[in-house]
């Protein structure tokens, strides 16, 4: 839609956006409206009384797994999806292990989630320029490069 692509040109370049004749701030505006709207029929479910009572401060620790998520997914839609659904298995396995267990606490589920993020998602950053190095034989130009050298050493 006309809408759509809008939103799209100024996501990826809003001085494009501007040059071409939309008003980026009514388009941020619009924006927030409809994830506004999307972010209350997520909560219907909960207001509405799932629980048959009032439950107060429901989305809390909302935020912390969906930055977690999202750190997680790197900002792609199946990334952010696989994540999801290992957020949910740690959630509802730290759930079971709390049954089986009592002596686990929440606090100890936390931890492990927070290890589970740290190893898995926050370590990429540390651990790529090291991998790169220690395999750069795998990259397509400097492997090119390796064995033009090799060819130039045996021939003189």
């Amino acid at each position: 839609t006309k809408l759509g692509f809008a939103m799209r040109v100024m996501g990826l370049n809003p001085t494009a956006s501007r040059y071409a004749g939309t008003s980026n701030s009514r388009l941020i505006m619009i924006v927030m409206a409809i994830s506004g709207g999307f972010a209350g029929m997520l909560a219907v479910n909960e207001v509405l009384g799932v629980q048959s009572r009032i439950v107060m401060d429901f989305t809390s620790g909302y935020g912390f797994v969906g930055i977690a998520v999202a750190l997680m997914g790197r900002n792609h839609p199946v990334g952010i999806a696989l994540a999801a659904i290992l957020f949910g298995a740690l959630y509802q396995g730290g759930l079971e292990l709390q049954f089986e267990m009592p002596a686990v606490t929440r606090d100890m589920i936390v931890v492990i989630q927070a290890l589970v993020i740290m190893f898995t998602g926050a370590m990429e950053g540390l651990l790529r320029p090291g991998l790169e190095n220690a395999f750069i034989l795998f990259r397509p130009e400097q492997k090119a490069e390796a064995v033009k050298r090799e060819t130039v050493g045996t021939e003189g």
